[in-house]
């Protein structure tokens, strides 16, 4: 039997514990993977605390939207993936913190890209190539992005001034220079942001990847909730802003695209460490009390 980092619950990062668990069988278009790598997102610590129980979660659930490892097994109807391939796997049934996890969107991963960025990816790329797409920001216009520093706005930002676009980046003091060499003008998060913002030109769009109230701000200055996306804010339909959620078909084709320009060299991720899967509950526990300001990827030997 197969092992797996099991939520006995909603509380503490010790409600998480390393158990044996049924081998999943893949279905119709999916494929297993032997886990070498799994990311950990912020909203895995939020299910795991029991802010998002609007989210049904099975009992002894495992956690994790993104992993890498080898093709274990292939189901019914899959082509052009084998058994022994490396690949990187978006789990939008979560299941990454685990030694085998079934997936159904997933892509091949080059030699050159290694197993920790692999599974680093998959998440933030889907959210940041999704709501790029979602605000039809088109070359010449400008973008506004809260939250630039991390995993999805360093990813968004990339993308976005690949594509002719002018970013405006709000970030903390930490993040400034960080910004400049995505390409990205930095403005400072916080109280009169929007007067800052302003001085630096009109917004055609604003992508909030922080969260955190900053939406009043956001359609103050894009002239309106209709080119204003957030990823988490759960205020976003008071304020009639476009709430959006990973879904199968919100960025078709993101890993392809971005795991190439990973591999390329044309591609940069957050900064992350790595953790043994079997630490999963400390990784949450240093995540949550901010010790660590990289991102953390769990890994299996």
């Amino acid at each position: 039997m197969p092992n797996a980092v099991v939520m006995t619950g909603y509380g503490p990062p010790e409600v998480l514990k390393w158990a044996g668990v049924p081998l999943r069988e893949p279905g119709e278009g999916q494929i297993r993977i032997k886990v070498k790598a799994a990311g950990i997102s912020p909203t895995d610590l939020a299910l795991r605390a029991g802010y998002l129980k609007a989210i049904p979660l099975p009992p002894n659930a495992v956690l994790g939207f993104e992993a890498a490892g080898t093709v274990a097994a292939v189901g019914p109807g899959v082509t052009g993936t084998s058994i022994g391939d490396g690949v990187t796997a978006l789990l939008l049934g979560l299941g990454g913190y685990a030694e085998y996890a079934v997936a159904s969107i997933w892509t091949r991963k080059p030699d050159t890209v290694s197993w920790i960025d692999a599974a680093a990816l998959p998440s933030s790329a889907e959210a940041a190539v999704g709501v790029l797409r979602q605000l039809n920001v088109k070359s010449g216009e400008t973008l506004l992005l809260f939250g630039g520093g991390g995993s999805v706005g360093i990813i968004a930002t990339q993308l976005a001034v690949a594509r002719g676009i002018k970013v405006i980046s709000a970030v903390g003091e930490q993040d400034e220079t960080l910004a400049r060499e995505l390409g990205a003008m930095p403005v400072r998060y916080g109280a009169g942001v929007a007067g800052r913002v302003r001085a630096l030109g009109a917004v055609d769009a604003v992508f909030d990847a922080a969260g955190k109230g900053v939406l009043a701000d956001a359609i103050a200055l894009a002239g309106g909730p209709r080119r204003v996306i957030t990823l988490s804010d759960p205020a976003a339909a008071d304020f009639g802003v476009t709430l959006s959620q990973a879904t199968t078909d919100r960025a078709p084709g993101a890993l392809d695209e971005t795991i190439a320009l990973l591999a390329d060299g044309r591609l940069r991720l957050r900064a992350h460490t790595s953790m043994p899967m079997q630490q999963a509950a400390e990784a949450h526990r240093q995540l949550e009390s901010g010790t660590v300001h990289e991102r953390i990827i769990l890994t299996l030997e």
